[in-house]
């Protein structure tokens, strides 16, 4: 599993359990919580991109834990309703009626506080309090098929949300993974100006000791670039004496 570690600097990184630890080196806490980064050399947009397709890959993975959430929680709705709908059917005593949603309110309070509000995502618990549900309804004959579905599905669902969620919930960015916005300004490398924008980082064909000292470039405002990427000076525009 790969994961990301905020290393401050001047501070020792401390040892994390993890394989294949990138180090965030310039990516920081306040940036992850603002969601935003102010861009200023290449190695910082390069940790950029990197920082957004991790966080890509782990929004991916939700997904995938909150698909199988549904599943579980759909498929304890529309069992316990077949079950309802089985004992209005099944018998014409109102009193098995209210006992089949007696059970049911129960079984529902358990699993919401345990599964849903605690996030206890252990198949052992589903198990429990699946298998407590059908020992009760050995004397509700019309839910006793629903159970049985719930005894298997139940821990299926929950093993498989734990095993996402445990392979994620370690990762900066946990639970949303949020990407970063990039803001983009110049940066000197070697004594010549360099920007970023557009997903690259292109040299502007200046020179100067800072960043802040960039001196204006004069055709900047007219280079726009088209969808085909042919800017307003091509040399396919220019007319060559």
């Amino acid at each position: 599993m790969t994961a990301y570690v905020i290393k401050p600097e001047g501070i020792t990184p401390t040892t994390v359990l993890f394989s294949d630890i990138m180090e965030l080196k310039y990516i920081t806490q306040k940036n992850i919580d603002e969601c935003h980064i102010n861009i200023t050399s290449a190695d910082m947009y390069v940790e950029f991109k990197e920082y957004n397709q991790r966080m890509l890959d782990m929004q991916k993975r939700r997904r995938r834990f909150l698909r199988d959430c549904c599943g579980l929680w759909l498929v304890n709705l529309v069992a316990l309703s077949a079950g309802l709908i089985s004992a209005v059917l099944m018998s014409s005593k109102s009193v098995m009626f209210l006992l089949c949603i007696l059970l049911a309110a129960v079984y529902l309070f358990f699993m919401v506080n345990y599964i849903g509000i605690r996030k206890i995502y252990s198949w052992k618990t589903g198990l429990v309090i699946s298998v407590t549900g059908l020992a009760l309804s050995l004397i509700l004959i019309p839910m006793i098929i629903p159970f049985l579905a719930l005894v298997i599905a139940n821990p299926v669902l929950i093993h498989l949300m734990e095993k996402e969620d445990s392979s994620i919930r370690n990762e900066t960015g946990y639970p949303h993974f949020t990407q970063l916005v990039g803001s983009f300004k110049s940066f000197v490398k070697d004594g010549e100006v360099y920007g970023v924008g557009d997903g690259v980082v292109y040299g502007a064909g200046l020179q100067s000791e800072s960043a802040e000292q960039v001196p204006e470039d004069p055709f900047a405002k007219y280079r726009i670039r088209p969808e085909n990427d042919m800017g307003m000076l091509a040399d396919n525009d220019i007319y060559k004496e």
